[in-house]
């Protein structure tokens, strides 16, 4: 039987990777990410956003969603006509004072809404239904950031999922953190249609469905406490929440751990007839796990690889700055900016970066403060991988942030009743004893402290974070740099480009002060070489035609992909 690869995103832009591999009777997907290319063209998240009453209409109207019936979720499906629905008035129970009204979508409906994506959308429609087989055997996932596991709430809740149990642990975190409006990596909520055809909360179904997951790398201890999952104590229990599954039948895949600025981020290689078929997720070789990324390359030129789904987010790219680097250059800065206070600026996730700062921390004798929703999630880290990710909250010079909060959620509540927390009152006494661990969705308690010191706070912003991929980040930048100028910050890592008249209309980030997640074009093109695939297909790229060049010399194929089309592997 052939095997046939098709992308459903990651095509001509970086992220939003879906790749569907199919092999004789089974079939799985690599990822699925949200594309923020294509939702950014219509939505900002914020002010315009997809409707939640209308399921799937919107994403799929605006080609965000590829239409495949049986991998996304019929409890989605939105219904104009009444007469498509069924009804049901159930009697009042137990405190209940009125009847509740069941309303469920016929068949027909479901299937006018689907025909209706095969006319609109031919090309990229495809039916995945397999009568009672799940559509898909799996999603293997590569790791938690959103580009590859976004659209996840979309997907049925039947179909497995097969990640590490460090992702896993993001995932449980990240859902916490969101209260239960998670990406759906893990489980997703039940959802009902309202007697008006819209779709909406399910009240007989409060619950969330967890989804199927296997645990490539072997699954956490079963807990043994009854609601344990209300627990930061042990893997156990934070695992409560988690629906662990065996490995996907006569599917043969291998799993490798590599660099990348999430940890728990892994690479496949799956075996089909045609040979293997890998698939890197995002890599690099600067970080402290850059030896992962090096191993994974010589275990895959072992398999002979068919075929190599490899990303190139960086192809445009050349220079090179390490973790290490990183460090020494924050360091600097730091050093010079003594008896000032410091605000570090990096990802939450990136929690190599927060090493770097709470080591930076260690030798300058600071405090570092960390928000509560990063302390819960180093906590969850730690639990995944205690050898990889330490009890960062468990050292002497990082506390939490006392973030002001009226009412708390109970994720929260428990991290403030665990660990010490610092105000704003006690930073400014003494402000050259912290470093705040803040971006710019936190950087309105900064106000806090500038009330406090009557506009006197002297500090110096690091920033030490990635730079702006689209026109809604280059805003975010500018926004970032007057929220600096306004509270009298000194920065460092960030150069503003101004207008005659002064007006700064760019702000890009300096080198030195962050490392990419990503490998650059003469990384990629070694890691390519080396693993010598039979055809490499360039994903995860704007610039996919980059990769003729960097294959002079070689025997190697490039195969580049087409939205929606199927790629044969031979």
């Amino acid at each position: 039987m052939p095997t046939f690869i098709t992308c459903y995103g990651g095509v001509d832009e970086i992220g939003g990777n879906k790749i569907l591999l199919e092999d004789g009777s089974w079939r799985l997907f690599f990822d699925f990410g949200r594309s923020f290319g294509r939702y950014g063209k219509y939505f900002d998240g914020v002010f315009i956003s997809e409707r939640p009453q209308r399921g799937l209409l919107d994403l799929l109207a605006l080609e965000v969603l590829p239409p495949l019936p049986g991998l996304l979720r019929n409890d989605l499906i939105p219904v104009f006509d009444p007469a498509s629905l069924r009804v049901t008035e159930i009697p009042p129970v137990g405190r209940q004072k009125k009847p509740r009204q069941r309303v469920e979508i016929l068949p027909r409906a479901i299937k006018a809404f689907w025909d209706y994506w095969r006319e609109r959308f031919p090309e990229a429609f495809r039916d995945l239904r397999r009568g009672r087989r799940k559509p898909v055997d799996a999603i293997l996932i590569s790791h938690a950031h959103l580009d590859h596991i976004g659209d996840m709430i979309y997907v049925s809740p039947e179909i497995p999922v097969c990640g590490t149990q460090m992702t896993a642990f993001i995932g449980k975190a990240m859902s916490d953190l969101s209260n239960g409006r998670g990406s759906g990596m893990l489980s997703v909520k039940s959802r009902a249609l309202t007697p008006d055809g819209f779709v909406g909360s399910d009240s007989e179904h409060r619950t969330s469905i967890s989804r199927p997951w296997h645990f490539v790398d072997g699954a956490p201890p079963t807990p043994t406490l009854p609601n344990s999952h209300t627990l930061l104590d042990n893997v156990a229990s934070f695992a409560a929440d988690i629906n662990p599954q065996p490995a996907p039948a006569r599917i043969k895949l291998k799993h490798w751990p590599v660099d990348h600025s999430l940890f728990g981020a892994v690479g496949y290689a799956v075996e089909t007839d045609s040979g293997w078929v890998a698939y890197t997720g995002d890599i690099r070789f600067t970080g402290m796990n850059q030896n992962h990324t090096r191993a994974f390359a010589e275990q895959l030129a072992a398999l002979r690889p068919a075929a190599l789904l490899c990303e190139g987010t960086r192809i445009n790219g050349s220079g090179r700055v390490t973790e290490a680097q990183v460090h020494d250059n924050c360091l600097r800065a730091v050093k010079k900016a003594s008896g000032k206070l410091i605000v570090a600026d990096f990802s939450p996730r990136n929690v190599e970066r927060l090493l770097t700062f709470v080591s930076i921390a260690e030798t300058t004798n600071r405090i570092l403060l960390v928000q509560p929703k990063d302390a819960y999630l180093l906590r969850a880290m730690h639990l995944a991988d205690p050898a990889m990710v330490a009890d960062v909250m468990a050292n002497s010079h990082v506390k939490l942030h006392a973030d002001p909060k009226a009412r708390p959620a109970e994720w929260e509540t428990r991290i403030r009743a665990q660990y010490e927390s610092v105000g704003p009152a006690q930073i400014q006494k003494n402000p050259a004893d912290y470093i705040l661990a803040f971006s710019l969705t936190d950087i309105a308690d900064m106000l806090d402290l500038d009330f406090l010191t009557r506009g006197e706070t002297r500090g110096v912003y690091i920033f030490s974070n990635s730079q702006a991929y689209d026109d809604e980040q280059n805003v975010d930048l500018i926004r970032l740099w007057n929220w600096t100028q306004r509270l009298g910050l000194e920065v460092v890592g960030l150069r503003p480009r101004r207008t005659p008249r002064g007006e700064v209309i760019e702000v890009r980030p300096e080198v030195g002060f962050h490392s990419s997640g990503h490998a650059n074009a003469e990384e990629l093109a070694e890691f390519a070489r080396s693993v010598n695939p039979k055809s490499l297909i360039p994903i995860h790229t704007s610039a996919p035609g980059k990769w003729a060049e960097m294959l002079k010399g070689t025997k190697i194929e490039l195969v580049l992909p087409k939205y929606a089309r199927p790629i044969r592997v031979d």
